[in-house]
Formats: C-alpha cells, structure tokens, sequence
C-alpha cells in the first residue's frame, strides 16, 4: 500500500508541474489572455464571449491554473474558438488514431527485437548477429524522419500496396480491420523500425549477461532442453531493461506520432498540436500537454507493475517495505 501511494503522488506531482509549465509558457508575454485562447486575430464579440466562457483570466495564474484543473476533472476541458469545437470532441475523433500509432509501433519494434536480440545473443559473432548489428545501427543512425521518406517513395509510391495510406479518417481494427492495417501499418512501421534496432541490441547485451549466469547454467546442469533456457530462464532475466526502454520511449513516441501523422495520416493529437500551436490554440495545446503527461506517467506505472511479474524477488521486496 505505502508502495501504491508513492507512486500516486509521483503521478500528481509530474502532472502538476507538467501541466502548469505548459499554462505559464502559454501565458509568457500575454497581455490580453481572452483574446489568446480566442486564437489571436478575432472580433470584439468572440473576446467577450470568450470572457464570459471564462472569467479567472484576470487572475493570477495559479489561480487560473486551479480553475484549469478543477475543469479538467469534472469533464470540462474547454473549447476550441478556432476549430468551433469541444476540446473533449476533438479528442475523441483524434486522440485513437495516435493512442493506435504508439501502440502498433511498440508491437512492431517488439516483434523484431525479441527474436533478433535473443538469436544474435545465443550465436553470439555469427553471421545473424552481425547481420542484426549492421542493420541495428542503420536504424539507429536514421532518424525517423529519414525512414519516412524511404517508406513513403518505395512502399507507398512505388509498389502501391497501402493504397489507403494518407487517408484522414480514422478507422477502428473492429469496425474495418483490412483498412485499420493500411492506414496504421506504414507510420506505425516508420516509428517501429528504429525502436526495434534499439531494444534489439540492448536486449542481446542482457542476453548475453543471462547466459553466462549461475542461473541459467544451473538450469542446464538440470537437463532443462536448450530451448527453454533461452526462451524461459535467460529471457525472464533480460527483460527488466526491455520494459525500462519501452516504458521510457513513450514521450519519444508520440512526438515521432507527429511525424508519423503528418507523412501518412490519419491525422491524431500531433497533427492537431501543430495546428493548434500555429493557431495560438492555447485549450488545445495544454489538453495536448495534459494528456500526453498522463499517457506517459500511466504507461510507466503499468511497467513498473509488471516488474514484480518478471521478477519475483522485486515482488518480495515491495510486500516487505509495505
């Protein structure tokens, strides 16, 4: 329980700075803030409006920070006087078609670094692991970007096989599971392809660490087949760095997201943060902020959890610290 609470108030705490950061850099040099959250070049009605709508904004800032929040809470997360829409609408028509992007790019980088990394680990020098190696720090040295362009000319251009690749509208893996693979298969891979070299060679390393351990030898004195040592015992103790990595390339993920949105679509939360920003969209960019501090704090705490799956003496450890 102790345990549990820490980790609560880590979370509120990061939110809290987060998000009041991102309210301040908003607020630096405003001299009107009505006229900023109504998007800058405005008539006098949509001003008042926009005072009427939210009258702390003379205030000091923590205190209108404290509105913001108090908003946030009860399901009030503003509006858009640009786009002419709720915060909460425009996040419900975004906000799955980004959440989607993160998580088959984690799929995907996962599915080429657990066999890639286990494999070059256990024929350590052979020629799939130098093979691994090469193709790894290519990945690595090109940014995300770069991998765009190469997928957009050659998969999307040239052979024509994602004819739905750039579409806008978001499409749900259960309502139409055929076009959910094109739209999100290209950007998700473009964003996969350098997380997959990355987890690749860090977990060859732990690898290679798990099977020379007292563990794992121990496990084949016992006469435990090769297979299961390797997919088992030394892969259980390789994990925890694993999951650390995923856990922390999360921010790193949905800012490739916009990227990933802007090259192939459909359009989430990074292609609307950019406009909003272009826009002075202040609602918008601090929802934005908001949530993705959220998404990554709680992708976090879920990581931590799963560390006392993977390892049982972390389990035990916490149960005696309370």
């Amino acid at each position: 329980m102790r345990y549990a609470a820490q980790r609560l108030i880590q979370f509120l705490l990061v939110f809290v700075v987060v998000t009041f950061m991102v309210m301040a850099a908003t607020r630096i040099g405003s001299t009107d803030p009505a006229r900023d959250l109504a998007g800058g070049a405005v008539s006098e009605a949509q001003i008042e409006q926009v005072k009427e709508d939210y009258p702390y904004l003379d205030k000091p800032l923590v205190v209108q920070y404290g509105y913001w929040v108090k908003d946030i809470v009860t399901g009030d997360w503003g509006r858009s006087y640009v786009a002419s829409q709720s915060v909460v609408d425009m996040f419900k028509q975004r906000a799955p078609s980004t959440v989607f992007i993160a998580f088959w790019a984690i799929i995907i980088g996962l599915v080429i670094a657990v066999p890639l990394g286990v494999y070059s680990a256990y024929r350590r020098d052979g020629m799939l692991d130098r093979a691994g190696s090469v193709s790894s720090f290519a990945f690595i040295s090109m940014p995300p970007l770069v991998i765009g362009v190469l997928l957009l000319y050659f998969v999307v251009t040239r052979s024509g096989v994602f004819p739905t690749v750039g579409r806008s509208q978001y499409v749900a893996p259960w309502d139409n599971p055929v076009e959910h693979f094109e739209n999100f298969f290209i950007p998700s891979l473009m964003l996969g392809l350098g997380l997959g070299a990355v987890w690749s060679r860090l977990l060859r390393a732990d690898m290679i660490s798990a099977l020379q351990s007292d563990s794992v030898l121990m496990a084949r004195a016992k006469g435990i087949s090769p297979r299961r040592v390797l997919w088992v015992h030394a892969l259980r103790m390789s994990l925890l760095s694993l999951m650390t990595s995923v856990a922390l390339q999360m921010a790193a993920l949905l800012g490739g997201a916009v990227i990933a949105e802007q090259f192939f679509g459909p359009k989430g939360l990074g292609d609307r943060l950019v406009f909003a920003i272009q826009q002075n969209d202040l609602l918008v960019v601090q929802a934005i902020a908001a949530f993705i501090t959220v998404f990554v704090v709680l992708a976090n705490l879920v990581v931590d959890l799963l560390y006392a799956v993977v390892d049982p003496r972390i389990r035990v450890a916490r149960s005696l610290g309370g």
